[in-house]
């Protein structure tokens, strides 16, 4: 193992949103046919957890605060739907060649910016390359490389223009995409946020400050009318989106709330409908009492502390498997989290077609593993005389503060002395973006339902990698996996990959995330399945009491 030459890590985010419970009265999918009896209040106020760093589609991560807005305000080709489902969007059908290669998407007719002017292919193309383009540092830019698309390698790396990309408008309503391989999974990757269209006459004039209210050209269901940092920022339905006659929302207002506090007192005044998060104590009590007010489902991600390579203390993998077996996460997810999480033995969950790994550890009791790591700790040159030393950094979060303390405790029968160092959001992306860490609180989402959306994160040069591994071997598996059309052998390959993944420790795996929400019990049209977590306003409503 080597480490990766420069530090360019990911933006991501999401608090423990959590798993399991699948609330029936309050999960049903709606359509249109259904004639629901609607409320004749259809505006709605969701908790945010924090304040978005962007509303710019090409500086958004999957999970990040400013993901949650983007879904509402643009939409691409295709989108998923309630059951995890593609499903069309602003392209209403598409073809692809025999080979895979050649895909060819014909946008609805008559499509619009949210300021009338219409919409076409060409801007597609723009917002495309903008992607790729080096003066956008993209943290997106890793996932257009994923699509295959033709040239996209060689334009990340300088050799090529941006006009070479294989994307190009054959003509008003018809985008053509020109692929280098065939990608069994290239829907799922455009169906994700940095893929919609953007307006070029909006950014040509604005600048940076294009996303501001009053300057925000979109193309989704909603538009931004007003932003007050900090506090709130409220869209309101769009006239010229295509299917603007089934949107049933009015308004919708996003609350930068980190305080799980704060949320629920909102939320319990009536003043919230759709919180981001729930505090344990206050599950509990709510599952107990009134379960229609509970509303999870499972996501593609997991709750981890990364290591920082760089540092001398952290190189030796014995270091890193001692302080990994140690952490008791049965014990984590049953007391502390508490909300019906997965403990993780493995950086993946179980996926449609992938299966988490299992690990020995996992049948092995506390003790057994806090000898083996006391062993091991040893074997690396710590011991009382000479301890183990850790500063371990999270964002501010009740849940946050009290996993990295139980952490802690874990660690102290090996000798392991931990300093625990909270930020604020901001700080906290910033420490972590420039290697300012020695193990921070992180966590690894799937842009996309497929292994590969998660395990590409550790890959030597990946834009996300934030803890500096780099396996050329690993690289190489992922590589010959992105080759094969055979779904087994990929599959298999992706389990060799993560296993190297799991022998070398560069983050540690903790639990495999839920979202669980407080939920108004009269909104409807809330997803039912769908392990990306979106929740699109325009598919809710409010129905009668």
């Amino acid at each position: 193992m080597v480490l990766c030459p420069a530090f360019r890590p990911a933006r991501r985010w999401l608090s423990p949103l959590l798993l399991g419970l699948l609330m029936a009265p309050s999960v049903q999918a709606t359509t249109v046919s259904q004639e629901p009896v609607l409320s004749d209040r259809q505006t709605l106020v969701k908790g945010n957890g924090a304040e978005p760093e962007s509303l710019d589609p090409a500086q958004i991560r999957s999970g990040f605060p400013g993901e949650v807005v983007l879904v509402d305000l643009f939409e691409g080709l295709v989108s998923e739907d309630g059951q995890g489902k593609i499903v069309p969007a602003q392209a209403q059908r598409w073809e692809t060649s025999e080979d895979g290669l050649v895909w060819r998407f014909f946008l609805r007719p008559q499509l619009k910016w949210s300021n009338g002017e219409p919409l076409g292919a060409q801007d597609f193309v723009y917002a495309w390359r903008r992607l790729l383009d080096p003066a956008q540092g993209s943290p997106s830019a890793g996932l257009l490389l994923a699509t295959g698309i033709n040239n996209a390698q060689s334009i990340y790396a300088g050799a090529l223009d941006l006009n070479t990309l294989g994307v190009e408008a054959e003509s008003e309503q018809i985008l053509k995409v020109t692929l280098e391989r065939p990608v069994p999974y290239f829907l799922q990757l455009i169906s994700q946020r940095p893929f919609v269209p953007v307006n070029e006459k909006a950014i040509n004039q604005f600048g940076k400050q294009w996303t501001q209210p009053g300057k925000l050209v979109s193309n989704g269901a909603y538009k931004l009318v007003n932003w007050v940092p900090n506090e709130r920022i409220e869209a309101e339905r769009n006239a010229q989106y295509w299917d603007d006659v089934h949107t049933r929302i009015q308004r919708v207002t996003y609350l930068p709330l980190a305080s799980l506090h704060a949320e629920r007192l909102r939320y319990e005044a009536g003043e919230i409908q759709l919180t981001n998060k729930v505090a344990l104590e206050y599950y509990q009590k709510t599952k107990e009492a009134t379960p229609e007010r509970i509303w999870g489902l499972p996501l593609l991600g997991t709750y981890l502390y990364t290591f920082n390579l760089r540092r001398p203390e952290l190189q030796d993998v014995r270091v890193r498997r001692a302080l990994a077996m140690t952490i008791d996460r049965h014990l984590l997810t049953e007391k502390v989290s508490g909300q019906g999480e997965q403990a993780a033995w493995s950086l993946l969950p179980t996926m449609p077609g992938y299966e988490a790994l299992s690990s020995p550890l996992a049948l092995q009791d506390q003790p057994t593993r806090l000898a083996r790591a006391t062993t091991l700790l040893t074997q690396a040159g710590y011991n009382s005389a000479h301890p183990l030393k850790l500063t371990l950094t999270y964002n501010t979060s009740e849940n946050h503060k009290k996993l990295a303390l139980a952490v802690a405790a874990m660690w102290k029968p090996l000798g392991v002395e931990v300093a625990l160092n909270n930020m604020e959001w901001n700080a906290y992306q910033v420490a972590k973006d420039s290697g300012d860490f020695m193990l921070a609180r992180s966590f690894l989402f799937g842009d996309y339902v497929e292994p590969s959306s998660m395990l590409n994160s550790f890959r030597c040069q990946d834009p996300q990698n934030e803890s500096g591994y780099c396996n050329p071997a690993f690289d190489g598996l992922l590589q010959q996996a992105s080759d094969t059309l055979d779904g087994n052998v990929r599959t298999g390959l992706y389990r060799q990959a993560e296993q190297l993944l799991m022998d070398e420790m560069p983050a540690i795996p903790v639990y495999h995330y839920n979202q669980m929400r407080l939920v108004d019990p009269t909104l409807r049209g809330l997803p039912v399945q769908n392990l990306k977590g979106a929740i699109a306003t325009k598919d809710l409503y409010f129905s009668q009491p």
